[in-house]
């Protein structure tokens, strides 16, 4: 006989359910849509700023344009070389001056530099300052302040030298008329910010002395003025070979006694028998005759 069957004390279990997808889980994902929706707003945004480079790129080719127009016009043109002004040129004439400034009828004032223009013309030796105005709409004034040579300087070259100490070169044309100053060295003259040292200074006043002495002593009449840091001035004047010695102190009564002098060592000879006259004793002069060491 058959024995009934036992119950299964296993439970069936039920497949889980399958979450319902949504439609947008069957269609593309939700962070695309996003991306999407970002990038419509994204897109107006780039349009405007393409648009405002776009304007602002046309409107600076069209400054540009504006620009290359202007200075091809003959409206800023100098158009007749009587436009332009030379104020203060006495040595050098204004055709020198134009051409060194390459200034002529087609100038246009919108093309010109005034800077490299004043460069230009103050390389000249013979120019210390040179200032190019520009009278709109083609019209040019160019003021010049032109050196003034009061000696000629004997170092490695001859140079000039004017009211400041500044050294510049004369040209082969140049006069070398004028009293040779000797024993300085270049660093005694100013030059970038090196000041114009006390000698020099000292040479200057002496010139000016010069200007206004009386002869034998006038500019024209001084050949040479040796400078010796430590004794002072010597002079050697044109077609006498006595040096006077100066010294340092008291210039201006030295200098006004030698014409009071002169004509009483003309009358004497001694000047012909004379190789140095000091004149840096108070109330004496001392004579140093040729062939002797000193007399009085």
């Amino acid at each position: 006989m058959s024995r009934p069957a036992r119950p299964s004390r296993l439970i069936p279990q039920q497949p889980a359910p399958r979450k319902k997808q949504g439609i947008l889980r069957r269609g593309q994902p939700r962070n695309a849509m996003r991306r999407r929706r970002n990038l419509f707003k994204v897109w107006p945004r780039i349009f405007w700023i393409t648009l405002g480079v776009a304007g602002l790129t046309g409107f600076c080719l069209g400054l540009v344009l504006l620009y290359y127009q202007l200075l091809t016009s003959s409206t800023f043109c100098i158009t007749d070389v009587k436009n332009i002004e030379v104020i203060g040129n006495q040595r050098l004439s204004r055709a020198q001056i134009l051409e060194m400034a390459h200034l002529d009828a087609q100038t246009n004032l919108l093309a010109l530099r005034p800077t490299a223009v004043e460069q230009t013309l103050q390389a000249h030796p013979w120019i210390a300052r040179a200032v190019l105005e520009r009278r709109w709409p083609n019209r040019l004034a160019l003021h010049l302040t032109e050196r003034v040579p009061l000696a000629l300087v004997q170092l490695e070259e001859l140079y000039y030298t004017d009211l400041s100490g500044s050294l510049f070169k004369p040209t082969p044309t140049d006069s070398h008329d004028f009293p040779v100053i000797t024993g300085l060295s270049p660093e005694h003259f100013p030059d970038g910010d090196r000041p114009t040292s006390e000698l020099v200074v000292q040479v200057l006043k002496l010139l000016a002395l010069f200007q206004e002495a009386p002869e034998p002593l006038t500019s024209s009449q001084v050949a040479e003025i040796h400078v010796d840091p430590e004794r002072g001035f010597t002079l050697y004047l044109s077609g006498v070979k006595t040096a006077l010695d100066l010294g340092f102190t008291d210039l201006p009564e030295k200098i006004k006694k030698l014409p009071q002098v002169w004509p009483f060592l003309l009358q004497r000879g001694y000047l012909a028998r004379t190789g140095r006259i000091n004149f840096d004793h108070p109330q004496r002069l001392l004579l140093s005759l040729k062939g002797m060491e000193e007399a009085n």
